[in-house]
């Protein structure tokens, strides 16, 4: 019970990691408020956290309607928010002279000022409380550049890289006021994250991706999800401005 009476606020809580870390965290005794524009996938993921007493705000957090609502459903249920995990995100695939500048906002929007406007709203909530941790979701993608079947992902990069330096910024703003701040940084997670052709070929692409991890798999979202309650957990209670690595040993080469 490492988040006993914990108030924790997830985005992208549907599928992949954010699923896995909710589910998690209710094990380990948090009260959520939950996010995803997937509204389905938001109910279908409320008999595995039965008796957490879990509230959801569906929308996109890029709209700062939604990072506000999630702000307030957290202290109109709870009277607190302790933790923030910024998760939702999207993938994104294209050379620079091929992006349309559609395609970037929509990018930046999801991936990166959805980050921004969730902190934006929680964080005078966690210094009222002199108290408080956000995780947010960074990647291998931070610090170095990629292709995948032909075709960069700069642009996905660059959002992870600014996921990881508003990690840093933040934390020195605030590590004197209480809050902590880090990031999880995976490598290969199999989640349904690329949203790729038939299940034969998401399974061939998912082996084709194991190759490049020198402990020989992709990681779990449950794995993930465990490296995010290090960092929400008082346990990391002199951890901030930290990008936690967890990528089967991908950067080590």
């Amino acid at each position: 019970m490492r988040l006993q009476d914990k108030v924790a606020i997830v985005t992208g809580a549907a599928s992949g990691i954010g699923r896995s870390t909710a589910i998690l965290f209710a094990r380990e005794g948090a009260r959520l408020v939950l996010n995803d524009i997937d509204t389905q996938g938001l109910e279908a993921l409320m008999p595995q956290i039965a008796g957490s007493g879990a509230r959801t705000v569906a929308g996109n957090v890029a709209d700062e309607g939604i990072a506000r609502r999630l702000a307030e459903e957290s202290i109109s249920a709870f009277g607190r928010v302790d933790i923030l995990v910024n998760n939702a995100g999207i993938h994104f695939a294209r050379d620079i002279t091929e992006m349309t500048v559609e395609e970037w906002d929509r990018l930046m929007d999801v991936n990166l000022k959805s980050m921004f406007l969730c902190c934006k709203h929680v964080i005078p909530h966690m210094l009222r409380q002199n108290k408080g941790t956000i995780v947010n979701l960074a990647s291998i993608s931070s610090f170095v550049g990629q292709e995948m079947d032909g075709a960069s992902t700069f642009a996905y990069n660059v959002t992870k890289a600014g996921a990881l330096q508003l990690t840093k910024s933040i934390a020195t703003r605030y590590a004197s006021d209480g809050i902590r701040v880090n990031c999880v940084c995976p490598g290969n997670v199999e989640t349904n994250i690329l949203k790729r052709g038939t299940p034969a070929e998401v399974a061939e692409f998912w082996r084709q991706a194991s190759r490049t991890e020198p402990i020989g798999r992709n990681a779990q979202p449950a794995e993930i999800a465990n490296a995010i309650l290090f960092l929400a957990s008082d346990e990391s209670s002199f951890v901030t401005g930290a990008p936690l690595i967890v990528d089967g040993g991908y950067l080590a080469r």
